[in-house]
């Protein structure tokens, strides 16, 4: 499963880099061998990011704990 994490001006603003950082580390932690995390220009919607893309679709206002969780979730199923 790919994760890419907005990291455009507004969602570096707001930390967008701590998501990266705690999906890589929910990866090693929970054996998450089959998930990509990949940087990504801009998304859009800068007024309510960070922003990412996971399996295609498009979550906005994300913080790490909110990323870690639609993660694992979607690994369960």
């Amino acid at each position: 499963m790919k994760v890419q994490v907005c990291c455009g001006k507004t969602c570096k603003s707001r930390f967008s880099e701590y998501i990266i950082t705690r999906l890589e580390n929910d990866k090693q932690k929970f054996n998450l061998d089959n998930l990509e995390i990949e940087e990504s220009k801009c998304m859009g919607d800068c007024k309510i990011g960070p922003n990412i893309m996971i399996a295609g679709n498009k979550e906005k206002g994300m913080n790490p704990a909110k990323v870690s969780e639609l993660v694992r979730a979607k690994f369960k199923k």
